[in-house]
């Protein structure tokens, strides 16, 4: 008999390098920037660049880590700034929810728009999941010990979730106005139909974290709906490239992750976020 879930977001999300050969097929994902202002700028050499959000945005699990935070030396962030050459700031943390990022400490670490400056010419933000518990409900779901639940007052928390996020890039415009705001959503966890082994889900599991992550990432298109913010979706991408993909495909780990953590993206994932972040960028 599975035990009941009670969803705790931090127990269950703990706290020279370049971009690996992905191809174009492999990578296609959405990337979108509103407006016509300097949100698709090209970065320069040694611009200032601040990577901000959670777990999704850290690597956490994927080695080399730094302490604390889980913060991966082939994370996401890591990549775009060598590709570039910038003076590059990495405050991504795991376990953060939108708080952390705009005016909340999270343990010892500050505040992560402290990191943010008026000479930042580049961010990037991964978060808002942990505020719904996704990826707490989906660790959660694929332990046998538990009897799977969605998070309660899912509605409640979505909807303040998104007045957060916009919030978030209300305060980020203002702490940097020059800077390019890239926002980036979660890899899809779940596959579109089905199910496999390889999650520990049974299929009605897989469907409660599946529909968490559809309701997720309706959230994250709706907030990216303003001027200025480029957008880059791999949920949306081709193809499944969840745990149930063979390994070269997986962007997201299954129940196990040999490089990485549970549900979360794979250290290939984190190389597909950065090649559609580049290519966002390279945009004019």
């Amino acid at each position: 008999m599975r035990r009941l879930l009670t969803p705790l977001i931090g127990t269950f999300l703990v706290l020279g390098v370049a971009v690996g050969p992905v191809s174009a097929a492999n990578s296609r994902g959405s990337a979108r920037a509103v407006g016509d202002s300097t949100a698709t700028a090209k970065p320069k050499k040694d611009d200032k660049y601040v990577a901000l959000g959670s777990s999704i945005a850290s690597g956490f699990g994927i080695s080399v880590q730094s302490t604390g935070c889980g913060r991966s030396s082939r994370d996401y962030g890591q990549l775009v700034a060598a590709r570039y050459k910038l003076d590059f700031v990495d405050v991504t943390c795991g376990a953060a929810v939108i708080s952390h990022v705009v005016d909340t400490p999270q343990g010892e670490n500050p505040p992560q728009i402290t990191a943010v400056t008026p000479d930042t010419k580049l961010i990037t933000v991964s978060v808002g999941g942990n505020d719904i518990v996704y990826n707490g409900t989906a660790v959660g779901c694929g332990s046998p010990a538990n009897i799977c639940t969605g998070p309660p007052d899912l509605d409640a928390k979505l909807a303040s979730a998104r007045t957060a996020l916009g919030d978030m890039l209300d305060q980020l415009e203002a702490a940097a106005p020059k800077a390019t705001i890239v926002f980036v959503t979660y890899p899809r966890e779940v596959p579109r139909t089905g199910n496999c082994p390889e999650l520990s889900f049974t299929d009605d599991e897989a469907e409660i974290v599946r529909a968490l992550g559809e309701k997720l990432e309706e959230m994250f298109v709706e907030v990216a709906k303003r001027p200025g913010i480029v957008f880059v979706d791999p949920y949306v991408a081709r193809g499944d490239h969840t745990g149930c993909a063979p390994a070269s495909q997986q962007w997201t780990a299954g129940n196990i992750a040999e490089d990485g953590f549970a549900y979360h993206p794979t250290a290939l994932g984190h190389q597909v976020m950065a090649k559609m972040i580049i290519k966002a960028l390279n945009k004019k």
